[in-house]
């Protein structure tokens, strides 16, 4: 029996927030994606693009997060939509920033604070020294 042996292919994108990002796969190929090297600030990026992600699918009349859909229930006028994304804006910020701090041990994560040791998958560092913290508050409090 002849088995056809793999070829792998390696791809290389360049990601930015909210890209779409489809790679086929075939069952004769691999392929890696490579993604920018993680470091604190670049985490930080990436959690706050998460977060303006998340605030975005709330108020996107086409998505269905339960969010979302209990928001369209309410059937809100325009001045109080804008009032509400105002404020969970204001609750998804200070959960993501409140978090990133916990994990670079300059803020409580429940009861507890602690550095916590994070890592890419290369090994890098990227809490514990003070630059997540940093970079945290670049990418959530300065515009």
């Amino acid at each position: 029996m002849n088995r056809s042996r793999g070829t792998t292919v390696t791809l290389h994108f360049q990601l930015k927030p909210h890209d779409a990002v489809t790679a086929v796969v075939r069952r004769t190929k691999t392929h890696h994606l490579r993604v920018p090297s993680m470091n604190a600030n670049e985490f930080a990026r990436q959690c706050r693009a998460e977060k303006d992600a998340l605030l975005a699918s709330y108020f996107d009349k086409s998505a269905d997060t339960q969010v979302g859909i209990e928001i369209r229930n309410m059937n809100l006028d325009d001045p109080t939509l804008v009032a509400l994304r105002q404020i969970l804006d204001g609750a998804l910020t200070d959960a993501f920033y409140t978090l990133l701090l916990g994990l670079d041990g300059a803020a409580m994560i429940g009861e507890a604070q602690q550095c916590f040791d994070l890592r890419d998958e290369s090994g890098n560092k990227i809490t514990g020294d003070g630059e997540l913290e940093a970079a945290a508050f670049a990418h959530f409090h300065k515009l």
